[in-house]
């Protein structure tokens, strides 16, 4: 049977606080909390931590996109139906965002796999209850969950027994996915497997900053702006939504929670809280009015679950700002 192919800048840093604890924002894709300590062993208080990251133009994808995934490392492998590629077309291959999978997958043996339109119904993930609502979701771990279908074999199901997932930092896949017409597919092996270089945001309908399934998510509607604080935590929804924090948890936001330093400040440790999505870098400057901040050196620094620790050495200085920069490892 021959199968026809389907033709388808930175922002101003702005900081609040008492004594000499800061939090603040540097530019459109990450955000940062702010420490500076002097040469004295007495602990910061961190009693007040706000911070100022409210432009965030060109941060939110279009509703449709090309796929995101990469041009070398783009195959699936089934042994029953062997190669899927999930780059089948530049503008209708796979795209992941950070809720959902849409667009389409072939295998010149079963034809065109389809892994959902990219609207599901509740505005947020796919509920696979229907023909018009179905396809994989991606959840807060990377997890791929639902449902794709084929015309020629019918359903293939995400599920926990087969741990299909993207890994929040590097865009690799794992795990595998089950056809009960087909078997296993595997998405990861020996000889190839699927990576997408992004996890974009989503539309943003209304203009506010925040992707509109992300405002759906937590907040249950459009109605809430970017420079709302729906939690009173200090940090605005925009901070929350470029951190990857829950804006209706107070308890949870880009914030540095404890830091530990020399007399002279040599030797220095710093914690704060971390999300799973979300890559982070030490800065640090002498100067609080310069634009320019350095690398500390220790490069990017992944997450070590709900808080991250990194301690370090540096030469003598008698006045030194550190910055914590959240990054999201797989923005567009």
């Amino acid at each position: 049977m021959k199968i026809r192919p389907s033709p388808l800048g930175n922002v101003p840093v702005q900081a609040f606080g008492t004594d000499r604890a800061l939090y603040s924002a540097a530019n459109t894709r990450t955000l940062d909390a702010v420490l500076l300590f002097m040469n004295r062993p007495a602990p910061i208080p961190l009693r007040t931590l706000a911070a100022t990251c409210l432009s965030l133009l060109g941060f939110l994808a279009p509703a449709s996109a090309a796929t995101t995934i990469n041009v070398t490392n783009h195959l699936a492998y089934g042994a029953n139906i062997g190669w899927i590629d999930w780059r089948s077309h530049a503008a209708t291959g796979a795209t992941l965002t950070d809720f959902i999978c849409s667009g389409y997958l072939y295998s010149a043996n079963v034809g065109w796999l389809h892994l959902g339109n990219g609207t599901p119904a509740n505005g947020i993930q796919y509920q696979n209850n229907s023909a018009t609502d179905f396809g994989v979701n991606v959840d807060s771990s990377g997890n791929l969950r639902g449902s794709a279908y084929g015309a020629n074999i019918g359903w293939i199901q995400f599920e926990a027994s087969g741990a299909p997932r993207v890994d929040l930092c590097t865009g690799r896949f794992s795990g595998a996915c089950y056809s009960a017409n087909c078997g296993w597919i595997s998405l990861s092996n020996t000889v190839a497997h699927v990576q997408t270089d992004a996890l974009l945001p989503g539309p943003d309908t209304d203009g506010d900053g925040l992707a509109d399934a992300w405002e759906l998510q937590h907040f249950g509607s459009l109605a809430q702006e970017g420079a709302g604080d729906a939690d009173g935590d200090g940090a605005s929804n925009a901070q929350e939504h470029l951190a990857g924090t829950d804006p209706t948890d107070a308890t949870r936001r880009l914030v540095i929670t404890n830091y530990a330093a020399t007399t002279d400040g040599t030797n220095t440790s710093v914690s704060w809280q971390s999300v799973p999505s979300r890559h982070y870098f030490i800065e640090q400057t002498l100067d609080l009015n310069s634009p320019f901040w350095t690398d500390l050196g220790i490069g990017q620094i992944p997450p070590a679950g709900s808080v991250t620790t990194r301690t370090f050495t540096d030469t003598n200085a008698p006045m030194r700002f550190l910055r914590v920069r959240a990054v999201k490892p797989l923005a567009p």
